[in-house]
């Protein structure tokens, strides 16, 4: 699920990635109350944040369940760690994907499975989410506006023919450099040039995609624009996806972060998150 601000209709996706869920996660409307997926989430942005360099610094479409159907455990609280996954060192805790809403938590250390044989670990700050523990909201309690997920290897990965005029999906080639140039050569988006960064010890390069703040967005395919096909499409103009594509011992993982317009703060939570990513056997 990649989580939708609070106060619209929000949209649910399917766990890792190749589904989608409405991408709006309003502030104002950060009630207590994400998900890989995701914005997993920098080109040469000083302003807004060093994103590629901060990595390199470090080592569809259904509806989304209400606030009150979100599952709650006695006294009201979500568990968002599995009970079926051993703590990892330094009691690192692995987050539930059986939870189907947003669940709180403290400020620490957290991972999730990505497959049977991996796994990834990063910091939250104080005041996040996650959404079906794989989509996170760094801070999104306290204003925060990104959702950062990673989207499984996957050698079928498409992009849309045209981001606004045809969805219809356009298989690319399996490798990184496949993926980032296509991501670069689209139309109607606004897109940086692929960078060479390093995750987590992973290398990768790194493509930011942004819709443009004039883009009339009503009137493309359904009223939205498709960034990477079968994950949640945009509806705001200004929304800007930050897409580190990795190569993780071998096999193309994608780590995508979205924010809502330009805000410094959201950057650097994403710049932050980014920078903690490491990557974990098992």
């Amino acid at each position: 699920m990649f989580p939708t601000r609070l106060g619209v209709d929000r949209a649910a996706l399917p766990l890792h990635g190749e589904g989608v869920l409405r991408t709006r996660l309003r502030a104002a409307r950060w009630t207590p109350a994400l998900l890989v997926t995701l914005a997993v989430l920098l080109g040469a942005c000083s302003a807004e944040s060093p994103d590629p360099g901060s990595a390199t610094a470090g080592s569809a479409k259904s509806s989304t369940p209400t606030e009150s159907d979100e599952p709650e455990k006695p006294g009201g609280l979500l568990d968002p760690f599995d009970p079926d996954e051993p703590t990892l060192p330094g009691g690192v805790k692995v987050l539930s994907q059986d939870v189907e809403g947003f669940a709180p938590v403290d400020a620490g250390r957290y991972a999730v499975r990505v497959s049977k044989s991996l796994l990834y670990q990063f910091d939250l700050p104080a005041y996040s989410d996650v959404h079906s523990g794989v989509y996170l909201n760094p801070g999104r309690r306290a204003g925060g506006d990104s959702i950062v997920s990673l989207t499984p290897a996957n050698k079928r990965t498409a992009l849309p023919v045209h981001p606004c005029r045809d969805h219809d999906p356009k298989v690319v080639g399996p490798t990184v450099g496949d993926l980032a140039s296509a991501l670069n050569r689209q139309p109607y988006l606004a897109t940086t040039k692929p960078v060479a960064v390093t995750v987590g010890g992973m290398d990768g390069l790194f493509v930011k995609a942004t819709v443009p703040d004039d883009a009339k967005v009503s009137t493309c395919q359904d009223g939205a624009v498709d960034i990477i096909h079968d994950t949640q499409s945009v509806e705001d103009p200004g929304t800007v996806d930050r897409i580190w594509i990795l190569d993780v011992n071998g096999a193309r993982h994608v780590l995508r972060a979205r924010t809502f317009g330009a805000t410094k703060r959201d950057a650097q939570l994403v710049t932050q998150l980014v920078k903690s990513i490491t990557f974990t056997r098992g």
